[in-house]
């Protein structure tokens, strides 16, 4: 019964996130996939190739993402959507009314109140977590990309996964710094394991 009435909340929810998510999202959006992000990726190497100029990318890796959203922003990010009232509070009682208590040798500790994370499995989870992160990509909109059938891009992302695009190191070294900054204020972190920088392709 939950999972029906969640599957058509999120159809009323989705109308006022879908509109916020930027072109260069291609993860949990209808009609896209990673074969999306790989052919305009692919297409940008190759003309780069062919014309024989610079490329730089960045392939940026977080930690733990999906538990990393914060229950308080999220949900004023929700209020600026007018998101229907019934359905916030619907949203807020499955995420920010959670508890959680961490047993040891047979006994539970004191049950703390969770403030981030959305939950795995949860069909609002993909949404709330695109919009949770938009506002991190918007900071970079006015730092120059490459261009590609009429637009200028500057990054692609598979839901967490994203790479930056750059022609030259410059302005690939200021699309890092931004989304450093913008990522830590939002309580997300890079995975400096997985993050690969700088790519060049020449």
């Amino acid at each position: 019964m939950t999972k029906i009435l969640l599957r058509i909340m999120m159809r009323r929810i989705r109308s006022r996130i879908r509109p916020e998510i930027s072109d260069e999202q291609c993860g949990f959006v209808e009609g896209k996939g990673t074969s999306n992000a790989i052919y305009i990726l692919r297409t940008l190497i190759e003309r780069s190739i062919e014309v024989k100029a610079d490329l730089y990318l960045c392939f940026i890796d977080y930690t733990k993402a999906f538990d990393n959203v914060r229950h308080q922003e999220l949900s004023k990010m929700l209020e600026s959507l007018n998101i229907d009232s019934k359905d916030l509070r619907i949203i807020q009682n499955i995420y920010w009314q959670q508890t959680a208590a961490i047993r040891t040798d047979k006994k539970i500790g004191t049950f703390q109140k969770i403030t981030k994370g959305v939950r795995q499995g949860c069909v609002l989870s993909p949404d709330l977590f695109s919009l949770y992160c938009e506002s991190i990509f918007r900071s970079i909109k006015d730092i120059p990309g490459i261009a590609v059938g009429g637009h200028i891009i500057n990054n692609l992302r598979y839901a967490d996964d994203t790479v930056l695009i750059a022609r030259n190191e410059m302005e690939l070294q200021k699309l890092v710094d931004k989304v450093v900054t913008e990522s830590n204020n939002k309580g997300l972190s890079l995975n400096i394991k997985k993050t690969i920088w700088p790519a060049m392709v020449e």
